[in-house]
């Protein structure tokens, strides 16, 4: 059973996960591992069984994103399948950016979903029909 007082902090990370920390400090806990290969970057993927998020990593081991998409806890909210203009309202911020992403969800189907970038709480939110999907965490830095 998840603790529902640890969260979301923007600009910081989720729960005790930090943006900016070493990945190592985490690797006690049950976690599955995947490299991942593009043409301009290199990244670790660790997915946290228990937490039940995703942590990305440069290849020094340095924290730079974290993935919330089953539940992402702030300020005693559940933002995973909150209304977006909830959330909107929440943080008090309008978006800066805004993009349609295709998920493919099977063979035959996907979905549409809107991308919202909050650059000054370093969040990026995607959502579907106006639903809250995925909370994306890093660090704003100018």
């Amino acid at each position: 059973m998840k603790d529902t007082n640890i969260g979301l902090t923007p600009n910081v990370g989720y729960g005790d996960f930090v943006i900016g920390s070493n990945i190592s400090n985490y690797l006690n806990r049950e976690h599955t591992k995947e490299t991942y290969h593009e043409s301009t970057f290199t990244n670790d993927s660790y997915h946290f069984i228990n937490d039940d998020i995703d942590v990305w990593c440069e290849l020094d081991g340095i924290i730079n994103t974290i993935r919330c998409s089953s539940s992402c806890i702030y300020k005693g909210i559940e933002l995973i399948g909150l209304d977006f203009k909830e959330f909107v309202s929440l943080v008090e911020k309008k978006p800066d950016d805004e993009d349609v992403i295709y998920i493919p969800i099977n063979d035959d189907r996907g979905q549409n979903q809107h991308v919202y970038e909050f650059d000054s709480i370093g969040l990026q939110v995607w959502v579907w029909r106006n639903k809250i999907k995925t909370v994306i965490i890093s660090k704003y830095e100018e």
